[in-house]
């Protein structure tokens, strides 16, 4: 068969990730990870790992990242209260007038800007 089927492509984004994945912890891996599971639970993380074609380690390390990046990502975005949010809007809505030291840094941009033209 030829062409981009769901799960060649799929397969293929696999690979790529673990080859990065593999690349990232060939060149560090001084760490060592240690957990106790149920049975249960081992097995159902194997199965999962068999559908994807790799190995239970490397399931897991996969997991983790994404899970911890995820964690991350979450924890960068702004969260504004409400009072917050007004505030913010009201500053675009309203801006206040440039005071002396911003309109002195805007003529030095310009300056700048002009010179390298």
């Amino acid at each position: 068969m030829y062409g981009n089927l769901p799960y060649t492509l799929f397969k293929r984004k696999i690979q790529m990730n673990t080859q990065r994945l593999t690349t990232n912890n060939q060149q560090s891996r001084q760490e060592r990870l240690e957990a106790r599971v149920s049975p249960e639970l081992k097995r159902c993380l194997q199965y999962a790992a068999d559908l994807l074609g790799c190995s239970l380690s490397e399931f897991l390390l996969r997991s983790a990242e994404v899970a911890a990046n995820e964690v991350i990502r979450e924890h960068q975005i702004i969260k504004l209260t409400t009072e917050d949010s007004h505030a913010f809007v009201n500053a675009l809505l309203n801006p206040p007038e440039p005071n002396s030291k911003l309109r002195s840094a805007f003529e030095n941009y310009k300056r700048e800007v002009s010179s390298h033209l």
